[in-house]
């Protein structure tokens, strides 16, 4: 074979080659060409669902709900740090806890009981003082009551330790220095409120009201008003002491030290010894004239000025020192 034939052998080779490839590609487009017919009408009922299911969508509020979405996420990322978030992920474990504890069948039912008794609130009667003294007799009271108290205390811890860490952040320790560069500020009088006395010369009159004194006699006067002459009525016994619907002693003669101090201890009081000084002043007074001092009658008599008194006995000074010694609420006092 010369060289020629050898050439065109190999064309002819390469011809051969070309037309099988050739072969393949026409055969891959008719195959892709029967997929594409077949698979058309689905594509188009699929793209008919989409698009109605898409519209549902849309009339739902779906899209508008995605947008708000995307901006709270957007407001989210912008207002905390990353190490706000850690710290968000560091409490789901409580958080969750909390939520499992608060959804305990029991839970749900006092819960539930809760609205119902709150849905009666019309058939409720009111009830005055007497009333309250006389429910918590009952022992159901009694225990949610010590309830209430557990909570309050719970609740009164945990404001103390927001307010720790807010004086532990930057921005409140920014304005202590701040105030502390400026100086205390000057203090303005508002009315109907006491002025703060100074620590020096707060304890000196203390110190005053604690020396014994003499008792002077009781004005010719009336203490508030016209005492009224009407026995005291007996609205609750406690422990063997008769008590008023004011909570005043029936019987002022059953007074004692201890007892007294009780009932400081439920007026909120700390009783010092000012305190004592104050009181046996009152039962004196009261022993020799038979009329409960008011204000006027303690300052005179006790030589303490009213606003000692309201440092000592902050709320209704006469009416809870009245109280605390076992004599009658003065006349004329609301």
């Amino acid at each position: 074979m010369n060289s020629t034939e050898h050439d065109m052998a190999a064309v002819f080779a390469r011809l051969d080659a070309i037309s099988s490839q050739l072969e393949f590609l026409v055969e891959r487009q008719r195959k892709q060409q029967e997929m594409l017919e077949i698979f058309t009408p689905i594509l188009r009922d699929v793209m008919t669902v989409a698009t109605e299911r898409f519209g549902d969508a849309e009339k739902k509020g779906w899209f508008a709900f995605g947008r708000e979405l995307y901006g709270v996420t957007e407001r989210i990322v912008e207002g905390f740090s990353p190490a706000d978030v850690r710290q968000l992920g560091d409490a789901v474990v409580g958080i969750l806890e909390t939520v499992r504890a608060m959804t305990q069948p029991e839970v749900l039912q006092i819960a539930n009981e809760t609205a119902t008794v709150l849905q009666k609130s019309d058939d409720v009667e009111p009830i005055g003082i007497v009333g309250m003294v006389r429910a918590t007799r009952d022992e159901n009271v009694q225990k949610g009551m010590a309830l209430m108290m557990d909570v309050m205390r719970q609740v009164g811890r945990a404001a103390q330790a927001v307010t720790a860490a807010k004086e532990r952040s930057p921005s409140a320790q920014r304005k202590a220095k701040l105030s502390e560069a400026l100086g205390p500020k000057r203090s303005r009088n508002v009315l109907g409120v006491e002025r703060t006395i100074a620590p020096k010369r707060m304890e000196a009159r203390v110190a005053a009201v604690a020396a014994p004194k003499p008792i002077e006699a009781a004005p010719s006067g009336p203490a508030c008003a016209t005492p009224s002459n009407k026995p005291a009525v007996t609205a609750a016994v406690i422990d063997g002491v008769a008590f008023t619907a004011e909570g005043h002693l029936v019987d002022p003669k059953q007074w004692t030290p201890e007892l007294g101090a009780k009932l400081a201890a439920a007026q909120g009081v700390a009783m010092t010894e000012a305190h004592w000084a104050i009181v046996r002043f009152a039962r004196a007074d009261f022993e020799s004239s038979g009329v409960a001092p008011n204000i006027r009658r303690m300052t005179q008599g006790a030589s303490v000025q009213t606003k000692d008194l309201y440092a000592l006995f902050p709320k209704a000074p006469a009416r809870t020192i009245a109280k605390i010694a076992g004599i009658p609420k003065p006349a004329g006092c609301l």
